[in-house]
């Protein structure tokens, strides 16, 4: 039982960094997933900045809040520097990224393919659709759109070996009953 506790201290002691932000008071585990977010939202930041119209129609030309923009923008791009300047993070990033991208891939071909399979059911259709005619036709012509989608997503077959992957490694991890710690205000 001690061992077990020590054990529980050190896993803890060992996750949680604390995150140098200036305004929070609070501590959160800096992972690589949170700095490459991070990395994002900065680009995100200093792309808002640099464009001047879409600066302009976000803040409804308001003077002060474009000042302030392109204030944060200017500190984020120091930062941005300083964390492209790692390597390791860089790369560590478009790893995470990449993956990200493929998952929102698979879940969109499950999407188009959810869509796909009501327009070819008339029943299941005609109750989503209230039958509504114009709604039916509506759903139908997105899904000859989505058809072509799909059928370009699936000719990839590196996606779909990534997908299959996903999908099979998701179904292993729930039959094998895995669990994830989720440790709330630390």
């Amino acid at each position: 039982m001690q061992f077990s506790s020590l054990f529980f201290s050190l896993v803890l002691a060992t996750a949680v960094v604390a995150k140098g932000d200036k305004n929070s008071t609070s501590t959160k585990a800096v992972t690589d997933k949170s700095l490459c977010k991070e990395m994002s939202s900065l680009n995100q930041l200093v792309k808002l900045a640099s464009n001047t119209t879409k600066l302009a129609d976000k803040t409804n030309n308001n003077a002060t809040k474009i000042a302030d923009i392109q204030s944060k923008a200017s500190e984020a791009s120091t930062k941005l520097t300083t964390m492209s300047s790692n390597t390791t993070l860089v790369s560590t990033c478009a790893v995470i990224d990449a993956a990200a991208k493929t998952d929102d891939e698979c879940e969109s071909m499950k999407s188009l393919q959810k869509l796909i399979t009501l327009a070819g059911n008339d029943t299941a259709l005609a109750d989503k659709a209230k039958n509504n005619q114009t709604k039916i036709d509506a759903i139908k012509t997105m899904a000859t759109k989505a058809q072509t989608k799909l059928d370009a997503m699936t000719s990839n077959t590196t996606l779909t070996t990534a997908c299959d992957s996903i999908k099979s490694s998701k179904a292993s991890s729930s039959k094998n009953g895995t669990f994830h710690l989720i440790i709330i205000g630390l």
